[in-house]
């Protein structure tokens, strides 16, 4: 067994203390495959739980860390979501930051909270509450989930299988949610002006489909997305949207394409500077300060934020 602390491990450690059960998941290689020999595949890579029982294998002592960082020091680390938590995941590959721009428009600003980029330029917001579960596309908005008792999300520092780390932006004590979320949570129907609709996607036509496409790589590219997350992205509005869809082919040469131009606001793979302007324009409150610990949060604000 490997003796050594890994800074996941003490990452690890550090959320045991903060009342969160961890698990250990699989990790990419340097190459992109699955590091844990156990031939994850594309999304899964990184993800996959490690131990036998999956999530109902997760520790909240040191000792059950220093058993799983021992035998896969590599490991990434997951958060395995408790009762009275739930975790917004803000997908940026399947149109969660222009979701999420829009919710805030109709119900107002969601407050600050613990929260963490992810590998995929997306955002995990932590909120406040009992008996939430998971769920895919909060009221029909495709890119926005909740992850809930029985969930878990994957936390810093770990790695994406595109070599992104997950990091923090702010880690200031969990907020409550906000009514209005809760309420969403329940709906069903499909919102009105997402142009990453669910099940009733507005239609790319025939003589539309590769400009609409490439104006949407463009878009992110200037952002400083990869050619990965950017065919991802494509991939999906044109499975949803395009009528018919273009080749496979078609829409990665349009991602490779556009990804030889260089970022303008920032790569993801440097200093994400894309999402803290998104971030700092969108939820405003957030301190982008992560380096600051929950303790000193709790010290800055006499123990009341």
């Amino acid at each position: 067994m490997n003796t050594t602390v890994t800074a996941k491990a003490e990452a690890a450690l550090e959320y045991i203390a903060m009342g969160f059960p961890v698990i250990p998941l699989c990790w990419p290689a340097k190459d992109g495959s699955c590091g844990c020999g156990r031939g994850h595949q594309a999304k899964e890579i990184g993800k996959v739980p490690l131990t036998e029982h999956g999530l109902k294998d997760a520790t909240q002592t040191q000792a059950g860390v220093n058993e799983y960082w021992g035998k896969w020091p590599d490991a990434n680390v997951a958060i395995v979501i408790p009762e009275g938590y739930f975790v917004l995941d803000v997908d940026a590959d399947r149109g969660g930051h222009e979701s999420l721009d829009i919710i805030q428009e109709q119900h107002g600003k969601l407050p600050a909270t613990m929260s963490v980029i992810t590998g995929g330029q997306g955002i995990h917001l932590w909120f406040r509450t009992n008996g939430i579960r998971n769920a895919t596309a909060l009221a029909g908005f495709s890119g926005l989930d909740i992850r809930g008792n029985g969930g878990y999300v994957v936390a810093p520092p770990s790695i994406h299988r595109n070599g992104n780390e997950y990091a923090w932006v702010d880690r200031r004590p969990v907020a409550v949610v906000p009514e209005w979320l809760i309420t969403l949570r329940t709906k069903k129907q499909q919102p009105s002006s997402n142009p990453y609709k669910v099940g009733q996607a507005e239609l790319i036509l025939e003589g539309q489909r590769n400009q609409t496409l490439a104006s949407k790589a463009g878009t992110m590219r200037r952002a400083g997305f990869s050619s990965e997350a950017i065919f991802e992205a494509l991939a999906t509005l044109n499975r949803e949207s395009c009528q018919p869809p273009l080749p496979d082919e078609e829409v990665r040469n349009i991602a490779n394409s556009v990804g030889r131009y260089p970022p303008v606001n920032g790569s993801p793979n440097g200093n994400n500077t894309y999402i803290y302007k998104y971030i700092e324009r969108n939820i405003p409150g957030l301190d982008t300060d992560r380096n600051k610990s929950v303790a000193e949060y709790q010290a800055s604000c006499g123990g009341t934020c």
